[in-house]
């Protein structure tokens, strides 16, 4: 019995501790949006879109907000993704920060390989200051 009650107050200090690192958080959502932000510190909304038109160019769009006199920075490293072979490969890369506490931007890419679907990988750090909040959302999937 002790064993068991020192092994949950063991996980319920651990936990705590990992709540508390406030410079720092993380996570990876496999939907489009974030479902809970009201967790986030610097973090207000994100919105993104994908999708990829009849001659084959993808249109990446994404939105960050954060709180102004709060959000200092925002870094947005956006990941086009083809399904091939098993596996998702990257196709290419944009990188957009915006020194302000929002950001919008959108990307095409034009050429995409017929046959194959595509998805989006964001990745997004929201500052302030030198602290930051790191997240990772994946877009819907669309294929040409």
């Amino acid at each position: 019995m002790r064993k068991k009650i020192f092994v949950i107050l063991s996980v319920i200090l651990i936990m705590s501790m990992s709540m508390s690192m406030g410079s720092f958080a993380q996570t990876t959502q496999t939907s489009q949006e974030m479902s809970d932000l009201a967790r986030w510190s610097y973090t207000n909304s994100v919105s993104q879109n994908f999708s990829i038109n009849s001659s084959g160019t993808a249109k990446m769009t994404v939105s960050v907000t954060g709180y102004k006199g709060t959000t200092t920075k925002i870094k947005v490293v956006i990941d086009l993704l083809k399904y091939s072979g098993g596996t998702w490969k990257k196709v290419k890369t944009y990188m957009d920060t915006f020194n302000t506490w929002y950001g919008a931007k959108e990307h095409t890419y034009s050429g995409l390989d017929k046959g194959y679907t595509y998805r989006m990988k964001c990745t997004y750090t929201v500052y302030n200051g030198s602290n930051y909040e790191y997240f990772i959302l994946y877009s819907n999937q669309d294929s040409y």
